[in-house]
């Protein structure tokens, strides 16, 4: 994909601009507040801190070394460019130990265009770029129903620049996510919201009023219940 063609190299960085407020697991099913994606940056860092002592103690220790890469990604999307190489270096290690591990490929996929946000190479920035994305989809395709997957790659879909073309793949995750909902009533209700939201936001960007109206209408009903 040659996208540099179409799009400056400043304009990039301002595009990408939005991927700093994309916190993409703050809706996951499982809420408890000691999830890394609901710690702030310093509890983050304390946390990597214990864990990088534990894996120190046994270094085939391997959900320290998960656990550990998922909490640098989580601090990467608080500020990519103090930890998104550290977040790369562990979620690769992890994703070596585990290969089937899709959470782990999704969350390295998607550190990845934050990584190409931060780096000056044009190349370098075509070549991460398209490197996160192909993660993020070998990850839906290892595990089509894994809610936190599809809410990564869904976000992360929405917010990246249109020319990119991941607009469909966002409302696809979306809505497979909302199908997933109706088979499942034990879904927690801020997760429903959050997704219908997004895709009433989707349809109504892209002028489909009468869809928008549907899902932001769902979304008010399950705000007003809670």
């Amino acid at each position: 994909m040659d996208f540099m063609d179409r799009v400056s190299y400043h304009s990039l960085f301002g595009l990408f601009g939005v991927l700093s407020l994309v916190l993409l697991l703050l809706t996951l099913p499982a809420l408890a507040e000691q999830r890394p994606e609901n710690m702030d940056l310093n509890a983050l860092k304390a946390r990597a801190t214990e864990l990088q002592k534990r894996l120190n103690q046994n270094p085939s220790d391997g959900e320290a070394l998960r656990s550990l890469g998922i909490v640098y990604y989580a601090a990467a999307l608080k500020d990519s460019k103090a930890y998104t190489n550290r977040a790369i270096l562990y979620l690769e290690q992890a994703y070596q130990k585990k290969p089937e591990d899709a959470e782990v490929l999704c969350c390295l996929g998607t550190t990845y265009t934050l990584l190409a946000k931060n780096t000056s190479d044009l190349s370098s920035i075509t070549s991460n770029m398209n490197k996160g994305i192909g993660f993020m989809d070998k990850a839906v395709r290892m595990d089509p129903d894994n809610i936190s997957v599809r809410m990564i790659r869904a976000n992360n879909s929405k917010n990246l620049p249109k020319f990119l073309n991941r607009r469909s793949v966002a409302y696809e995750d979306f809505e497979h996510l909302a199908s997933l909902f109706e088979k499942n009533p034990d879904i927690s209700p801020l997760l429903k919201a959050s997704v219908y939201q997004n895709l009433a936001t989707l349809y109504k960007e892209d002028g489909d009023a009468a869809k928008a109206q549907r899902y932001e209408a769902m979304a008010a009903t399950i705000k007003k219940e809670k």
